[in-house]
């Protein structure tokens, strides 16, 4: 009986030994020793598979079958091992190619291999360790073909974007942005020219920017679409290129919770030479002037300007199951200006989740983000007449020999038209924004190769501005007082649904088809109301009514776009690449004869690297493209189509004692109205060498914007003076140049360069048709002194949008007096094109290097070729101001005559090229092997704006107050150092 049993055992264990041989376990790292966790083990040949732990760690049973192991994982190289024993550990090396392989386009991915269009890509394993505020700052010298301007240094202030030049007149010049598949409209449409100065109030009228409200740590991708090619998915909105942001959203079992977090400190690098104390003393006296001296030294710009401290914290998380995903974050912002008074905080949430059902055929996703911003604004604005003033004017040109108090500790005042620069900060200018994004897409596999998705988004923007400037400060006192509350709200809903149908036809032909329908409507709201003459300052706006109502306007409108889009991909042999695409928009913004219209796009691309004679070649990716489409821009104001009524100002009728205000029409309605178009070639060459060690494009295109939508007078008599017509045409073509190169690509030491060119050259080609015509449109004012009636750019076929124009300046006479070229002989000086405000190349240059555990970032951006209106240093340079207001040093070397007044001319035309160096981070990550509950800890350092090689005299030559290129009291862009860690749980 026991020898039975013994025989049993015996054949019980042989059968288990065959059946189970072996339990390997090790553990997965990364290249830098980081463990990986969710990695998909499986022996190959069979359905035994097992998945790593937060640790890296693994365990599993051998069965019957091949004796190797497939490690695989998201964006790295999957690796084979044979087990040859019971502990196996394996290092998983990130697989470069993967990661820059799949890129966004409208509706879908892509390989980057079958892109026919141009589209570039920055993914977030690219961002500087220490974010910036706004996500479009994270492009600026890292894509050929977009130029971003920072309009000024003020905590959370917009950007001037621009993809491969300017192509309207008035209407806008923004790209699309994309966030998540929901198309945004952030309610600056209104873009239409202003030819009159209006205002001079020294409360800021710099927009709030509404990108900032999107937290950059949650931004997994970056793809900017340029071409018609690849923007002709999104109609009559993408004329002006297309910036699609993808947030995280794909966490894995046992992934992590990470924080972030810095502080910093900024401060201005530059501060204007105007005269010190003891040369504003000297200048008065050696010319017999009287003026005020009560003993002081006082440096005002340094009193106004502050060492700015910054922190910004973030806790990110990530995970879920096989089929279910889950990522999140919290982030906190607090960022004071270096101006006095102006300070940002911001604070951040966002939840996205995915979940896959019916064996992957069903995939479901939600992506909800908040914001919130309180912002509190420095009284400056580059907007101001003569006599206006704000903090940064009068620390310019106070005397320096005032003091900042009086012996009693209260400010030291002159008047309503001298305010002393630091009691500024007793103006208060205050902001709320918030943002809600949300959308919820749904894909449903019907059948092999078929899929219907579906799009429903919504956001919710709202602004809202409190101001108030209080009887005892010399700016409000003559009012008793001032107070505004603007209220705007901003809100959008999105319906898409289409079907993808993918399918390889035959072994050499694989075709991609979309078809879709989308519906997207906009609903915007504002109120204002101001008042002044209030019984008491200390409810501020709070109490609105107490004071005498000024104004008290609101208004409400909404448009909607209706749409119909398809695209057809077609791949022959893997190497001949066929893209068309046509969408037909229905816009609420245009008139009955042109509510619809077409834009359809096509094009062709040949790998040609793939070929059999390029076999022996060095290159390993050479891709030449070719592609055509039109687009279109309906960035204008609602409603222009139609006659539109409006409360007519101070117009009324008496009616039995009562005074009754007008009713009148505002403008001519055009049933003709429709978008701009633009119609645009791209040639492009993708290349790469020695295995993609170098690799990169060249890209040449040429657009034609035409229809475009201009503001006409009207002829006399009429009750309106104005009507908007499509008339005219703009041509932008030029050269991009991306290169990348791994210089060095060791084990212990990695070097990775990117540089990008790009040159645009910009032309007005007509600003008539049949109907309408117009030589010439005078733009863009100057500011105070120098200012109000001197309209400084000037639009005129055969010159670039962004012309100066004005009188060109020669030198002084015996007198001491300016004189002008006189071109004709004829009248005296002349006007004539005095310098051009768009740059002749735009340049990035990016550095990746490691060494070890040591990484260092190294980013310069630049421009050349541009020309700056220093409409600052032209009204503090002329000496018949001084002893009154303070001037610049330079202006006692000029040789002008006291009797000499302020003029716009091209002496104040100056080079604004520059090359910066805009980031370098260094960083260091530690071995936490021996620490349990750590995956990772990295600490780092960054500095921002570290130094600027330019010939411009202003603050910063990186400017944009009335105008692209035009320099009045911006407010100054900070020098920023940064301290930061990020340790993973």
């Amino acid at each position: 009986m026991l020898e039975k049993v013994f025989l049993s055992c015996i054949m019980l264990f042989a059968l288990t030994m065959q059946s189970q041989e072996k339990v390997v376990s090790g553990q997965i790292t990364t290249s830098d020793g980081n463990p990986l966790p969710g990695v998909n083990i499986q022996q190959k040949g069979t359905t035994n598979g097992t998945i790593s732990d937060m640790n890296g760690k693994y365990t599993i049973p051998i069965t019957k079958g091949e004796k190797i192991l497939v490690y695989s994982y998201i964006s790295f190289q999957t690796v084979e091992k044979k087990i040859t024993a019971k502990l196996i550990n394996v290092i998983l090396k990130e697989d470069l190619e993967t990661l820059d392989e799949i890129v966004v386009i409208g509706y879908g991915t892509q390989k980057r291999k079958d892109v026919t269009g141009a589209v570039s890509s920055i993914k977030s394993e690219s961002f500087a360790s220490a974010l910036p505020v706004s996500p479009e700052q994270l492009l600026q010298g890292k894509i050929a073909g977009v130029s971003i301007v920072q309009n000024s240094g003020q905590p959370g202030a917009s950007a001037t974007v621009r993809i491969r030049g300017t192509s309207s007149i008035s209407a806008g010049n923004e790209p699309l942005y994309v966030v998540d598949g929901v198309p945004m409209q952030f309610g600056n449409a209104n873009n239409a020219i202003r030819t009159v100065t209006s205002g001079s109030s020294p409360l800021s009228e710099e927009a709030i920017n509404p990108l900032s409200l999107i937290n950059p740590a949650d931004i997994e991708s970056i793809d900017v679409l340029k071409d018609a090619s690849a923007t002709a998915i999104y109609g009559s909105r993408g004329a002006n290129g297309v910036i699609v942001i993808t947030t995280k959203n794909k966490g894995k079992f046992g992934d992590f919770l990470t924080y972030d977090s810095y502080f910093g400190l900024s401060y201005v690098p530059k501060l204007l030479p105007v005269l010190s104390a003891s040369e504003y003393r000297n200048y008065a006296t050696t010319n017999n002037l009287p003026f005020s001296d009560l003993g002081a030294d006082t440096n005002w710009q340094k009193e106004v300007f502050r060492t700015a401290l910054t922190q910004n914290h973030n806790i990110s998380f990530a995970g879920g199951s096989p089929t279910t995903n889950v990522t999140g974050s919290f982030g906190y912002n607090n960022q004071e200006g270096v101006l006095l008074s102006s300070e940002l905080k911001k604070y951040t949430g966002r939840l996205n989740a995915n979940h896959s059902a019916i064996e992957g055929k069903l995939d479901i996703g939600v992506n909800l983000t908040y914001a919130n911003i309180d912002e509190s604004r420095a009284a400056i604005n580059s907007n101001i007449g003569d006599e206006g003033g704000n903090i940064l004017k009068d620390a310019i040109r106070w005397a320096p020999t005032l003091p900042v108090r009086n012996a009693d500790g209260s400010y030291y005042q002159i008047g309503a038209l001298r305010v002393n620069p630091v009691s500024w900060t007793d103006v208060t200018d205050e902001s709320k924004s918030s943002l809600f994004l949300g959308n919820m897409n749904t894909s449903f596999e019907i059948i092999d190769g078929l899929k219907l998705t579906s799009n429903i988004g919504h956001t919710n923007e709202n602004v809202s501005r409190f101001s108030n400037i209080p009887s005892t400060h010399p700016a409000g006192e003559g009012q008793g007082g001032t107070a505004s509350i603007s209220k705007y709200k901003n809100t959008s809903v999105l319906a898409e649904t289409n079907l993808t149908y993918d399918s390889q036809i035959t072994d050499d032909s694989h075709i991609t088809v979309l078809g879709g329908y989308s519906f997207q409507r906009f609903e915007t709201e504002n109120t204002f109301t101001s008042a002044n003459q209030f019984v008491s300052d200390a409810t501020q706006w709070n109490l609105i009514q107490s004071g005498t109502i000024q104004s008290n306007t609101s208004f409400k409108d909404a448009n909607r776009l209706s749409s119909y889009y398809g695209r057809i991909n077609y791949k022959l042999k893997d190497r001949y690449l066929l893209t068309f695409t046509l969408r037909r928009d229905g816009s609420s913004k245009f008139g009955a004869n042109n509510k619809w219209g077409t834009f359809p796009s096509g094009a062709l691309a040949w790998n040609i690297a793939d070929e059999d004679f390029m076999t022996d070649t060095k290159f390993s990716n050479l891709k030449l493209r070719l592609g055509y489409g039109i687009t279109g821009n309906q960035e204008i104001p609602n409603n222009l189509y139609r006659e539109q009524l409006s409360i007519a100002g101070s117009a009324v009728y008496v009616f039995g004692g009562t005074a009754i205000p007008s009713v009148l029409p505002t403008n001519f309605p055009n049933p003709n109205l429709k978008w701009e178009q633009t119609k645009q070639l791209n040639i492009g060459l993708d290349f790469g060498l020695f295995d993609q060690l170098i690799s990169g494009s060249i890209d040449y295109y040429t657009k034609n914007t035409s229809d475009l939508l201009l503001e006409f007078s009207t002829a006399a008599p009429s009750v309106v003076t104005t009507q908007w017509a499509n008339v005219g045409e703009v041509r932008n073509r030029g050269f991009e140049l991306n290169l990348n190169a791994d210089i060095i690509n060791s084990k212990d030491f990695n070097w990775n360069a990117n540089v990008n060119f790009a040159t645009n050259e910009n032309k007005v080609l007509s600003l008539s048709n049949a109907d309408y015509q117009r030589d010439e449109i005078r733009v863009s004012s100057g500011s105070g002194v120098v200012g109000n009636n001197n309209l400084t750019q000037i639009i005129k076929p055969g010159l670039p949008l962004n012309s100066f124009y004005g009188w060109k300046f020669t030198g002084y006479d015996s007198a001491g007096m300016e004189t002008y070229q006189d071109t004709d002989g004829i009248d005296g000086a002349d006007e004539v094109v005095i310098g051009n405000a768009n740059p002749d190349w735009t340049i990035g240059i990016n550095n990746s290097l490691k060494y070890k555990k040591i990484d260092v970032s190294i980013n310069f951006t630049g421009v050349i070729g541009n020309d700056i209106y220093n409409n600052t240093a032209a009204e503090f340079s002329y000496v018949n101001s001084a002893p009154g207001t303070n001037i610049l040093e330079s202006a006692l070397n000029t040789g002008a005559s006291r009797t000499q007044s302020a003029q716009y001319s091209s002496q104040w035309i100056e080079d604004g090229s520059f090359l910066r160096l805009d980031n370098l981070s260094v960083g260091y990550t530690f071995d936490v092997d021996k620490v349990k509950f750590i995956k990772k800890a990295r600490v780092y350092f960054t500095a921002r704006n570290l130094f600027v090689i330019t010939g411009y005299s202003g603050y910063d030559p990186e400017v944009k107050t009335r105008a692209i290129g035009i320099d009045y009291l911006v407010y100054p862009r900070p020098r920023m150092f940064q301290i930061g860690t990020s340790i993973t749980f």
